[in-house]
């Protein structure tokens, strides 16, 4: 079980997440247009229990996720792939259309969101590696974002969320 308040964007989320974890504790966004009041509610469930932030791996989501990561120090990260959160009939993407198995795979694989980068990576590092400035940067950004567990994205992004996790040379080498 979980000792942190897990953050989801809607009520299904909400449902499915109780369905798998009985008795886990949801706080829920109602979208992309957070009331000051939750994130209010999201600060102070951080400062007692520590919150978890598992949302939508699509644009409302990331947008919901920036704003939170902004304004909650020290909150946690799940990720789950696109491609585990598409509808049965392919035209929604949610957390709850995964399956118990891809839900599971990334609540296990949790970061914690850091504000000061202790040897950041850059722009340069992601060049020496092929992930930027090459025919096939993307495909090689694809891979190591799943192979870390993150949304793939493009090369800034990437190097934004490998800093503000803490994710060291060595490990996106790995």
């Amino acid at each position: 079980m979980f000792t942190e308040i897990i953050v989801v964007e809607g009520a299904h989320d909400k449902q499915k997440l109780e369905s798998l974890y009985p008795g886990v504790q949801c706080i829920v966004t109602n979208g992309s247009e957070i009331a000051d009041t939750t994130i209010a509610l999201i600060q102070n469930a951080a400062a007692v229990r520590g919150v978890i932030l598992f949302l939508d791996p699509d644009h409302p989501g990331r947008k919901i996720t920036d704003r939170i990561v902004a304004e909650v120090p020290g909150a946690k990260i799940a990720f789950i792939p696109r491609r585990d959160a598409i509808s049965a009939n392919g035209r929604k993407v949610g957390v709850e259309h995964a399956t118990a198995d891809a839900i599971d795979a990334a609540l296990k694989g949790v970061y914690t969101i850091r504000t000061v980068p202790e040897g950041a990576l850059t722009v340069s590092d992601l060049y020496a590696r092929g992930l930027a400035g090459t025919i096939e940067a993307a495909k090689r950004r694809e891979i190591v974002s799943q192979r870390l567990g993150l949304p793939t994205s493009n090369a800034k992004t990437l190097l934004k969320w490998l800093n503000m996790l803490g994710i060291s040379a060595e490990r996106l080498d790995g």
